[in-house]
C-alpha cells in the first residue's frame, strides 16, 4: 500500500488544475482524445504497460476523474492512466491511496481519494479501478495537460 500526493512540478501545477465544476465535462474530454488521436499509434502512444514499479514515478497528478498522470523520478518520461470508470469527487490537488500487492502499481488495481482529518487517513469517495498505463514524453503530457485545461 502507498500513498501519494498528487502534486505538479514548478510552475506547471497552477496551469494544470481544474475547476472542480469542470470534471466530467464532454467537451474537454473530446479535446483529450482529439489530443491523444494526433499520436503516431506506432510510434508515440502505442507503448503500454500493464504494471509501473513504484520505484520508477515519485508524483501522480490528478487531471480529471478519469485520467492519472504519473511522472518519472527523473522527470524526463510519464505515464497516461485512464481509470476503467470516472471517480466521482477526484480533483486535482488530492491524497490518493493505492492498493498495491507488491512494490508496483496495475491495471485493475484500485485508487481511492483520501482526507486526511487531523492525524487519520479517511477514504473519501469510491474506489477505481486503474487502467493500462501509456509511455508519454514531456511535450506529449505537455499537450494534455493543455488540452485539459482548456
Amino acid at each position: 500500500m502507498k500513498l501519494f500526493r498528487s502534486t505538479a512540478a514548478g510552475a506547471l501545477a497552477l496551469a494544470v488544475l481544474l475547476a472542480a465544476g469542470c470534471a466530467g465535462n464532454p467537451a474537454r474530454n473530446e479535446q483529450l482524445d482529439s489530443v491523444l488521436a494526433q499520436f503516431d499509434t506506432d510510434t508515440d502512444y502505442a507503448a503500454t504497460e500493464r504494471c509501473l514499479p513504484t520505484f520508477r514515478y515519485d508524483t501522480v497528478e490528478v487531471l480529471d476523474e478519469q485520467h492519472l498522470l504519473f511522472k518519472s523520478r527523473q522527470g524526463d518520461k510519464y505515464w497516461l492512466n485512464k481509470l476503467r470508470q470516472r471517480c466521482a469527487g477526484m480533483r486535482p490537488n488530492d491524497t490518493l491511496y493505492f492498493e498495491l500487492r507488491d512494490n508496483r502499481v496495475c491495471s485493475l488495481d484500485m485508487v481511492s481519494v483520501v482526507d486526511r482529518t487531523f492525524l487519520f487517513w479517511q477514504r473519501m469517495g469510491p474506489s477505481c479501478g486503474l487502467g493500462e498505463f501509456h509511455e508519454l514524453t514531456e511535450p506529449q503530457a505537455q499537450l494534455i495537460r493543455e488540452a485539459m485545461r482548456r
